[in-house]
């Protein structure tokens, strides 16, 4: 662990979201990144890594920027790529064994957080195979994709995405596009129609398939009751996944009906979405 105070720790928490290899980490592995990395700055033309020596180190850019060049035998070395805040590099020497693929120098002053190849590997692969895991693990206690093979869970667990959400936070909008589905893997979660409750969800549970099942804006509100984890996924991946589950997510859209029989939803609100319903019963015929 690399002592940091909270502003420091804000920096490296802010270039994580920005970063395209820690950006599916969860909220645990974020705070291992966070405790982790060390900072190195750089003066304007400074080298940071040179091309052809082994890697030591993975750099995140905090502030500033800088500049790859890729040199092939005599000829003058080319710009082949510029980094700014929350991108990444470094990472292919590491992961691979294999010599730095081209020389980074700071095109102006350049501050980075770096992680050395132990900690890298662990954290991001090992940690990468271990969240993986435990998704496939939750996933085969999702009644909805209890029909899926192994395989299937495991395609479904790669494109996962963890997000945590605060009590009373806002996770879907009333009229909004939808763009993800959702699957709630800790805390509690109301649906609210035109400001009525109809809906609650809890570990395991499912929403956000409406909008994207019919391509029309979200028809409630989903509000965090407690602290929440969900998984989403994104639309092209929901689209790729709904060949196999189409049937049954027709079928529980279908049964809602029967919740206002059940106390669970106001006669009310049931007004309110059972048109929905008969719209994608008529999709689906």
């Amino acid at each position: 662990v690399v002592p940091k105070d909270e502003a420091s720790k804000e920096r490296v928490k802010a270039s994580l979201k920005d970063s395209i290899i820690f950006g599916s980490l969860d909220e645990e592995q974020c705070h291992e990144v966070i405790d982790a990395v060390e900072e190195k700055s750089y003066a304007p033309g400074e080298t940071i890594i040179n091309q052809g020596e082994e890697g030591d180190f993975f750099f995140i850019v905090d502030q500033g920027s800088a500049q790859a060049f890729l040199k092939s035998g005599d000829e003058e070395p080319v710009l082949v790529k510029s980094y700014k805040h929350g991108d990444t590099f470094g990472e292919l020497a590491l992961l691979y064994n294999a010599p730095r693929a081209a020389t980074v120098k700071a095109e102006t002053e350049c501050v980075t957080w770096a992680m050395d190849r132990a900690t890298f590997r662990a954290i991001v692969v090992e940690s990468t195979q271990r969240t993986r895991q435990l998704h496939e693990q939750f996933l085969e206690d999702v009644p909805l994709l209890s029909s899926l093979t192994r395989d299937e869970r495991c395609a479904l667990a790669d494109v996962l995405s963890p997000e945590y959400f605060e009590e009373g936070a806002e996770i879907i909008k009333q009229g909004d596009e939808g763009t993800k589905f959702f699957i709630l893997e800790s805390g509690e979660v109301e649906a609210k129609a035109n400001g009525m409750s109809v809906m609650k969800y809890s570990r395991g549970d499912y929403f956000g398939e409406l909008a994207l099942l019919n391509n029309e804006p979200r028809k409630a509100d989903c509000i965090a009751q407690t602290r929440c984890k969900l998984i989403s996924v994104d639309r092209v991946s929901f689209k790729r996944m709904l060949g196999k589950l189409e049937g049954i997510l027709k079928r529980n859209m279908e049964e809602y009906v029967g919740y206002v029989g059940q106390g669970l939803v106001s006669e009310g609100a049931a007004d309110e979405i059972d048109p929905e319903i008969e719209e994608l019963n008529d999709l689906h015929d």
